[in-house]
């Protein structure tokens, strides 16, 4: 065993961003702690051992149950440690690595992280960092909030962003105020407290977009997530809290984590809205318009932008019927009696077709009874001009007049973006089973801060019938546009290294899944290509609005945006 002092560190408990924590024994004291120890790289570095200081004395001087008490700091041969109470239990993360929490166990740990933050808030702290893994649970279910080495005063100067430029926290949990130069304060943990609360309740980070640049479009400009569309079954009420908390602008969130926690226990407990007497008793299903909830686009700000300006409600993404045509908006939701006849007039509907189709059934099985009728000798003279042929003379269609054939595989594969019917068949290319070509997307151009990234002006889509073909339709892009391989840069990296061509993560994967392709190039019009390995099924965007490689660029953050963000992992 290694000895520290007057330490004997007998096994490693876990890393962090600038130290380890060792389970120990303090001969002086005779006790087990957790020692935890700046990490090797950063013990002559200043900054970090500027950090570390920061942390112990922050963490020594805070009293407050759900924060680890400090036994001792300081520095021992040069090397500075935090001598804290072991804490046997396991953090929030490692729980959740085994599904979603009961809605009522999540909010006993909201509430006991609230504790511990707004005593940091008190004494005019702001932690930067909550996250699951920060969140110590002891079997007894008693929470301790942990790792405090990014806290900082709110009358700090500067903002969350570092001199070299570097976002210090976790991308997955931070407010949007964090990218800009708006003041940091104590509702930026409100944020992240929301988000914990959200991935307590459905087993899954808010926003599942993939990438750094992904991640921060999601903060700044996504609508707050539904738990209850992701996990089924959850108090609807608790969409409205996690939205608050979520909320853009600093302003619009609930004022301390107290009042969060607070909220969260009144919705577990509000009574649900009593059912109408007439929905209880009428037959059959009660029909009501399709509505699409707005896609909020708030406009913040980016790096060096200034503070936020508000939230900006952007256009809904329109629902589309058979017909290919926006749907008007839907109002709100009718009146009991509206309702009734809206169900009533379903129903006669129904029975107007059934008779409609029994009648043509039974006149159909009478005229192939009958038979044959007499034969009628051909004409020997063309008919005129004002005679009709009839089906039995009409010659069949010429088979290059022919339609493509309809695939409801490929349709269903489509990312959700396309799922309209602005997508029509396409004639099918050599080694492909289907393709479709579609105009616009169900969203426009996105928005984040002060950028405005163009939507495609079109979209192909081809499904394949194995991973050969579609690896050989994805190689020969690459071979007549001269792509060289570079799996490092991401595929697609237009202002730094253009026209390559390599593998892409997906939300949620430790590693590229085989057979997911992705590039982009200039050409008339600019493409973004992509292969989705699982569906087999391979992806253009096109644009003729991208004339360079900085419009490229933006082309491929509205690809991560609206469709990497829709792939699922593994």
């Amino acid at each position: 065993m290694e000895q520290f002092g007057p330490y004997r560190i007998e096994g490693l408990l876990g890393r962090g961003g600038m130290g380890e924590v060792h389970r120990a024994y303090d001969t002086a004291h005779d006790r087990i702690v957790a020692l935890k120890l700046l990490s090797e790289p950063f013990i002559a570095d200043e900054a970090f051992r500027a950090r570390f200081r920061r942390e112990s004395q922050i963490v020594a001087r805070l009293r407050e149950p759900h924060v680890i008490p400090i036994h001792a700091y300081g520095e021992i041969d040069g090397r500075l440690y935090l001598d804290m109470r072991l804490v046997e239990g396991r953090d929030l993360k490692e729980l959740l690595a085994d599904g979603p929490l009961d809605p009522a166990r999540a909010a006993g740990i909201v509430e006991q992280v609230a504790g511990a933050l707004d005593a940091a808030h008190a004494d005019g702290l702001v932690h930067r960092d909550v996250k699951p893994s920060n969140v110590l649970v002891t079997s007894a279910d008693f929470v301790y909030l942990v790792d405090f080495g990014i806290a900082r005063s709110m009358t700090a100067e500067g903002t969350s962003i570092t001199g070299t430029g570097n976002v210090i926290g976790t991308l997955d949990y931070m407010a949007p105020e964090r990218f800009g130069d708006a003041p940091i304060t104590g509702l930026v943990d409100v944020y992240a407290l929301a988000c914990v609360f959200f991935e307590c309740l459905t087993g899954r980070r808010p926003f599942l977009a993939e990438g750094a640049a992904a991640q921060m479009g999601a903060h700044l400009t996504a609508p707050p997530p539904s738990p209850s569309q992701v996990r089924p079954g959850l108090p609807p009420a608790l969409d409205a809290v996690v939205a608050r908390g979520m909320a853009k602008d600093p302003a619009d969130r609930y004022l301390t984590a107290a009042a969060f926690a607070e909220a969260v226990r009144a919705a577990l407990t509000a009574p649900a809205p009593p059912i109408p007497t007439w929905q209880k008793t009428l037959p059959g299903p009660v029909l009501s318009p399709p509505m699409t909830p707005p896609r909020p686009m708030p406009v913040p700000t980016m790096l060096n932008a200034g503070p936020p300006t508000g939230t900006y409600a952007g256009p809904p993404r329109p629902y589309t019927g058979p017909s290919g045509k926006v749907a008007p908006a839907a109002s709100p939701p009718p009146r009991s009696q509206r309702n009734r006849w809206i169900a009533l007039c379903a129903a006669l509907a129904g029975v107007v077709v059934v008779a409609l189709l029994v009648t043509y059934l039974v006149t159909r099985d009478k005229t192939q009874s009958a038979g044959p009728g007499p034969v009628t000798p051909p004409p020997t003279t063309s008919p005129s001009p004002s005679q009709s042929p009839s089906p039995e003379t009409t010659a069949p269609p010429s088979t290059s007049e022919s339609k493509p054939a309809h695939d409801e595989k490929l349709y269903a594969a489509l990312p959700a973006v396309y799922k309209q019917y602005t997508c029509e068949d396409a004639e099918v290319p050599p080694g492909a089973a289907a393709a479709v070509e579609c105009g616009e997307s169900n969203v426009g151009d996105v928005k984040a801060g002060n950028v405005v990234f163009p939507h495609p002006t079109g979209a192909r889509f081809l499904r394949f019938a194995d991973a050969a073909a579609m690896d050989k339709w994805f190689q020969d892009i690459v071979k007549s546009q001269g792509l060289t391989r570079n799996d490092a840069q991401g595929a697609c990296r237009p202002l730094k290294v253009p026209k390559i061509w390599g593998t892409y993560y997906r939300a949620e994967t430790p590693a590229p899944v085989p057979g997911d392709y992705l590039t982009c190039f200039l050409g008339d019009p600019a493409q973004l290509v992509w292969t989705d390995a699982k569906k087999l099924v391979g992806g253009v965007l096109l644009s003729t609005k991208v004339t360079d490689n900085d419009k490229l660029d933006q082309l491929y953050y509205w690809w991560n945006m609206e469709i990497l963000s829709d792939l699922p992992g593994n």
